[in-house]
């Protein structure tokens, strides 16, 4: 027989018992908060890592793209400098107004006005001793280039015939030579022989 003493025990175990199962249930394992936490702090230090290199990325492709630029611009500026810098040192006494609007035509408005001066004063001279003059090319070099403007050094030969001279003779001459761009084009802004 059971006594009450023994049914109070039984149920105080019964009860201590399901007290344990019950705290055990709710009290988490130890490491577990941090388990979950680690996750989330990985995630978002991926986060931030893709965040800094796509930042990194567009700014290397962003200086990628600027400096292509700038060397198209560059190679442009040469290509047109080498072009203006022949037609400056070539003439024809027989086409002169032809040989002095190719110069005017890509000119700025400034050096057009300075260039004209000094054709008008020449024109009768150079009709006068019949002379030509081939410009060509020998060297270049660039002092400044940007996507706006470019300074080139240009070494250049003249091949000269005039009534005075009929056999051809060659003159050396260093030129500084300033373009400007103007939409599309590079134009001539200053000549300075050197």
């Amino acid at each position: 027989m059971t006594t009450p003493t023994d049914t109070d025990e039984s149920t105080e175990s019964a009860e201590s018992a399901e007290s344990a199962e019950s705290a055990e249930s709710t009290v988490e394992p130890e490491g577990s908060t941090e388990d979950k936490r680690r996750p989330r702090v990985l995630t978002i230090a991926l986060a931030l890592l893709i965040v800094v290199l796509l930042v990194l990325s567009g700014l290397l492709g962003w200086k990628f793209l600027e400096r292509r630029q700038a060397d198209t611009a560059r190679a442009a500026a040469v290509d047109a400098g080498t072009r203006y810098a022949t037609d400056l040192a070539s003439y024809d006494f027989t086409n002169l107004a032809g040989n002095f609007t190719t110069v005017t035509a890509n000119s700025t408005e400034k050096f057009a006005q300075q260039y004209k001066q000094v054709s008008d004063n020449l024109t009768q001279l150079i009709v006068q001793m019949k002379a030509t003059s081939k410009g060509s090319v020998t060297q270049l070099g660039v002092v400044e280039s940007d996507a706006d403007s470019a300074v080139l050094i240009l070494f250049l030969d003249q091949t000269i015939t005039n009534t005075n001279s009929p056999q051809p003779r060659v003159d050396r001459n260093r030129m500084r030579l300033s373009l400007v761009q103007s939409g599309d084009r590079w134009l001539i802004d200053d000549v300075q022989l050197l």
